[in-house]
């Protein structure tokens, strides 16, 4: 039965993570048996591969002592005869040992990877989307980010972004919660900002000076002067960001950032929220004087913790923030249940944007590679545990969301029609796909730095995409500035500082991206959500 989620938290403790566990230990167990793999065989296989490992290791280890010893007593001249003569065969022995060894443990390897093979083939891109699907049934992920639906969110829910030349998509996970769109992005942004270069040069001087006696003297002098110079340098940085659609509150904006309240103590929290409320009275008293719209909510321990006195509407604030909702957010932010006030929330309209500290650097989906191994009960251990890992991730993303009953109804469907497009991924997919292409093949040849990758739609024929994308980088030179600076001799200095100038570069090239089926037979430089990007 689809439900609506009524408390995010209590109901992941109370229930969904239990679902979840028993929903991913019961689909590993049916790919065990669909494998038919021999589970004892493989412990044995695993256990001999362990112990000629290990013996291995310990030869390694002897055959270095040996020659160490025969080295230093060599060195030291004491009995080099007798020692070649006592070492040289014990060196020997050791060495097929090893050799006999490192074959043996190379072949009981061979042996369990074969054993593992059924198992681990049947692992798919989408096994981690659908035990989660299993688990919160309204959560519905797509194949891959469609034309149409990026268009529904650009042109029915305010989503922006895309165009944006200051970064470029590395990853993405598309779909509906309830009908309503949501896209999870991992996406490079580049920013210019400046770096501070050092130059030195050491200067000598003569000078003429009385000593104690009133006698003439000189002494030679030095010092190394020190210039800087500031120049633009590029920069860039991946995030993680949630963004997830929906009617609720369709003019309204405001952000709140991470403070990571579920750290602090309760006397702490006490202190934040009664400061917090001469803060609000304040800003009651401004807004009242200039006649501007707010007015703080009675629950002033939600104002104080989720700090969203930035927003546009009082009205449409408060039909999101119901008196449950508040409750459900104030107990999301203190939980240690999940990961706590670790989020960034950001409404634009009807887009929000959730960018979350346990999300930054995770992956936006579970593949196969992240279970595969040599034994049964390691890939047992990672299959269960980095499901349960990524399943909590990506709750306590949405959690900020959930907490708000108004976004989990089911859009009303009077929304703008979706014009029929040729184009049939979304331009982030395509970016995606360039992004997962080896850079040789996409970059300006002198690039030296990361790159931006920015895709636009050329036509569509036979099912088949036709992208143009364009890598923005730099190359890099090098640079001296003559500096002058003040020397202890009174007299003025120039002192080289080198630095790297960046200079912009653009590439355009010519992709095709289709399913993996039409593009059977091409040159495939990449794969990703069903689908292959080649020329």
């Amino acid at each position: 039965m689809t439900t609506v989620i009524f408390n995010p938290v209590e109901e992941y403790e109370g229930k969904l993570q239990q679902l979840h566990r028993e929903n991913t230990t019961r689909f590993f167990d049916k790919l065990v048996e669909t494998s038919g793999i021999d589970i004892a065989q493989n412990r044995e296989t695993v256990r001999l591969y362990d112990q000629y490992r290990e013996n291995l290791a310990k030869l390694k280890r002897k055959l270095n002592w040996l020659r160490f010893l025969r080295v230093l007593m060599c060195i030291t001249l004491i009995l080099i005869p007798l020692v070649i003569w006592k070492t040289t065969p014990r060196i020997r022995q050791l060495r097929t040992e090893i050799a006999e060894a490192d074959q043996r443990v190379e072949q009981l390897l061979a042996e369990a990877n074969n054993q593992m093979l059924p198992l681990n083939r049947l692992f798919t891109d989408r096994d981690a989307l659908q035990l989660i699907e299993a688990t919160v049934p309204l959560l519905d992920f797509a194949d891959c980010f469609t034309a149409a639906q990026e268009a529904d969110m650009r042109i029915n829910y305010d989503f922006t972004g895309y165009e944006d030349i200051e970064q470029s998509t590395l990853d993405l996970l598309a779909g509906h919660y309830n009908e309503n769109p949501f896209l999870f992005e991992n996406r490079r942004i580049h920013t210019m900002g400046t770096e501070t270069y050092h130059g030195y040069k050491t200067i000598h001087w003569t000078e003429t000076y009385r000593d104690e006696k009133g006698h003439l003297r000189t002494r030679t002098q030095s010092q190394t002067l020190h210039a800087t110079v500031t120049k633009p340098k590029p920069f860039y940085n991946t995030q993680v960001v949630l963004n997830y659609c929906s009617q609720g509150g369709p003019e309204l904006c405001f952000s709140r950032d991470a403070t990571h309240l579920h750290r602090k103590g309760e006397k702490q929290i006490k202190r934040i929220v009664k400061k917090g409320e001469r803060k609000l009275r304040r800003k009651n008293d401004k807004a009242l004087r200039k006649n501007e719209d707010f007015t703080s909510m009675s629950n002033t321990e939600f104002e104080v913790l989720f700090d969203a006195l930035d927003r546009t509407d009082e009205v449409q604030f408060r039909t999101l923030f119901t008196p449950l909702a508040q409750t459900n957010m104030v107990e999301l932010l203190l939980s240690r249940v999940g990961f706590g006030d670790d989020f960034h929330f950001i409404k634009r309209n009807r887009t929000n944007r959730i960018i979350s500290t346990h999300s930054q650097g995770r992956q936006i989906n579970l593949l196969p590679g992240n279970y595969v191994s040599y034994s049964y009960d390691i890939i047992r251990a990672n299959f269960i545990g980095k499901n349960e890992e990524f399943f909590k991730a990506v709750y306590f993303d949405f959690a900020p969301l959930l907490a708000i009953p108004v976004y989990q109804e089911r859009p009303v469907h009077s929304l703008k029609p979706i014009p029929d497009y040729a184009q049939l991924y979304a331009l982030k997919e395509s970016e995606a796909l360039a992004n997962a292409v080896d850079c040789s093949y996409v970059v300006h040849p002198a690039t030296k730095t990361q790159a931006i990758l920015k895709s636009s739609f050329v036509k569509n024929e036979e099912g088949i995409d036709e992208a143009c994308i364009t890598a923005y980088s730099y190359d890099i030179e090098k640079r001296v500035d003559m500096v002058s600076v003040l020397g202890g001799d009174g007299r003025l200095h120039a002192v080289p500082v080198e630095w790297d100038q960046y200079l912009p570069l653009k590439q355009e090239n010519t992709f095709f991206i289709a399913t993996n089926e039409i593009a059977r037979g091409k040159q495939i430089f990449a794969r990703r959500n069903g689908l292959s990007i080649f020329h």
